[in-house]
């Protein structure tokens, strides 16, 4: 692989001397919870709902910074952190969709995804903050997960009351919040709940080769989406999977053939794109954020030489904002933006690829 030094430079100067500054100050409230939003000029965009996926990524991204010696991020994310538990979890023991600017509850509904980032924040609260709570609420919330949300034909449902299509996205991230888990302070629960994704992984998602994203009840293909393919969540899967470490269950192949598959199909014009088919035609040929810092990631992982490229493409394009630690989120297939607003949400993707870069020997 091409010399990473340069790279890392660049990374190492946008985070810690331009984003987490900004989103550290700018883009919390004066109760320490986290704005969904930014303007391109860097200000937060007050009245939009606030999911509580991005509390907790927000969370995550702090504490990883703190763990990287930013040593702000542990106040930001300790602040953040006691905002998600005092406004969004709900009574029974799972956590709310979203919040508004008070704190005040938009949205009761339990939703899997949601509650597979709270899972993977409290895992990063627990190993960078040491905060006592994070452990048994996440035990809670899992054990809560298993009693309301556990589907008949295996996985959880998406969310309460149940809807279709079934989705493989929010069991691969309740996957990753299990590895996050099992990494910083095992429990058989942990263990059981990742089993339960990676085998539908294995028997469900992944058919001839390539990772399908929506499902029946019974986890057939759906009928109208079903053909429906994600090279960025290819990229996903290879990383979850690389890091699998679970008795008899044998990753490294399928994941090493996700990401050459990705690769070969999903990139055109030097970008991932959105979706594609099974023969590889662009079915979305527009790119978001996460798609590019997924590929990066695994790039790095199967020391693949396109991994620069990729990482200097997208500070040419989605990081080249006006204010520095800002962000371009997508592109439509001619290249062009017509976004408003700098989404939150995709801090966490960039700092789960930038630790990465940051950790790799140039």
């Amino acid at each position: 692989m091409t010399t990473l030094a340069p790279a890392q430079t660049k990374v190492s100067s946008w985070l810690f001397d331009h984003a987490l500054p900004l989103w550290g100050e700018r883009g919390v409230d004066a109760q320490g919870r986290f704005f969904e939003q930014m303007d391109f000029n860097g200000w937060p965009v007050t009245g939009a709902r606030r999911r509580t996926r991005v509390q907790a990524r927000q969370i995550y991204v702090f504490c990883e910074a703190a763990a990287l010696g930013w040593e702000r991020g542990r106040a930001v994310a300790q602040a953040g952190l006691d905002g998600m538990i005092a406004t969004c979890r709900r009574e029974d023991g799972l956590w709310v969709a979203a919040t508004d600017d008070t704190g005040a509850v938009l949205d009761e509904t339990p939703d899997l995804y949601d509650m597979a980032f709270v899972l993977f924040s409290l895992a990063a609260a627990h190993r960078v903050l040491g905060d006592p709570r994070a452990r048994p609420l996440a035990l809670e919330t899992l054990a809560k997960i298993e009693e309301m949300m556990a589907a008949p034909r295996g996985g959880w449902q998406e969310a309460l009351p149940p809807r279709l299509p079934r989705r493989q996205n929010p069991h691969m991230h309740l996957l990753e919040a299990m590895l996050a888990w099992q990494a910083t302070a095992p429990d058989p629960a942990f263990e059981v709940a990742a089993r339960v994704s990676l085998d539908l992984c294995r028997t469900r998602f992944l058919i001839n080769g390539a990772v399908h994203e929506y499902f029946t009840q019974d986890w057939a293909l759906d009928p109208g989406t079903g053909h429906i393919l994600e090279p960025g969540h290819f990229e996903e899967w290879a990383w979850l999977l690389s890091q699998a470490k679970v008795a008899g269950l044998d990753t490294a192949e399928a994941a090493e053939g996700l990401h050459r598959r990705a690769v070969a199909q999903g990139i055109k014009g030097g970008f991932m794109i959105r979706e594609m088919d099974a023969s590889s035609a662009p079915i979305d040929a527009g790119r978001r954020l996460w798609c590019q810092t997924e590929a990066i990631r695994s790039a790095l992982l199967f020391d693949d030489a396109g991994a620069v490229d990729l990482i200097d493409a997208t500070f040419d394009t989605h990081l080249a904002t006006t204010v520095p630690g800002l962000w371009v989120d997508s592109y439509d297939a001619d290249g062009l933006s017509r976004d408003e607003f700098v989404p939150a949400s995709s801090l966490y993707h960039l700092m789960t690829a930038f630790t990465e870069i940051l950790a790799r020997k140039s």
